[in-house]
């Protein structure tokens, strides 16, 4: 029997990290995932970054986030924050060890749940190592996303119990 989550989640982010091996990407690299190229910050040119433009991430404040094109749930769904021995940190160069890919089930609408799957996966792709950082476990190498699949489920049935629709005005109301 999976273990419970714990209280906190249901009202926070459901966080995967994607560790990179002992070629880690420069501040540089990782912009590049806004399609375009930082004017002081060079790519190594050694990371395919480029090539997950169309997961439509931009600099948000000190990190990266999937902007929301509605008025519905939060401004930023996603999250992308680089992480450097395996922490979480801002204004830095890099090089970093890998990115954490951040996503609050109850402040977002279920139909933005695929797309934050789809970063996961895509992201893999560039790591050497995927973990979910929830429950920290090992999802393996492509990454099998069924234990976030499972407890993203798991937290929308628990705020639906509530009488709580996720993504909703509701949800963004409540507070941890």
């Amino acid at each position: 029997m999976a273990k419970v989550l714990q209280e906190e989640v249901f009202y926070q982010c459901v966080s995967v990290d994607i560790l990179f091996d002992s070629r880690r990407p420069s501040f540089g690299d990782l912009f590049r995932i806004c399609g375009d190229t930082h004017p002081h910050f060079p790519p190594t040119g050694e990371y395919g970054f480029d090539r997950l433009a169309d997961l439509q991430f931009e600099q948000v404040d000190d990190y990266f986030g999937v902007r929301s094109l509605s008025e519905e749930g939060d401004d930023v769904p996603v999250w992308l924050f680089p992480l450097a021995r395996g922490q979480v940190i801002d204004h830095h160069p890099g090089p970093f060890d890998g990115v954490r890919l951040s996503y609050n089930v109850l402040r977002n609408p279920e139909r933005r749940v695929d797309h934050f799957l789809r970063c996961v996966q895509e992201f893999a792709v560039l790591g050497s190592r995927v973990v979910y950082r929830t429950r920290d476990i090992s999802l393996g190498s492509p990454p099998d996303l069924s234990p976030v699949q499972v407890d993203i489920a798991a937290i929308t049935r628990h705020w639906a119990a509530e009488g709580i629709v996720v993504g909703s005005g509701d949800a963004l109301a409540l507070n941890y």
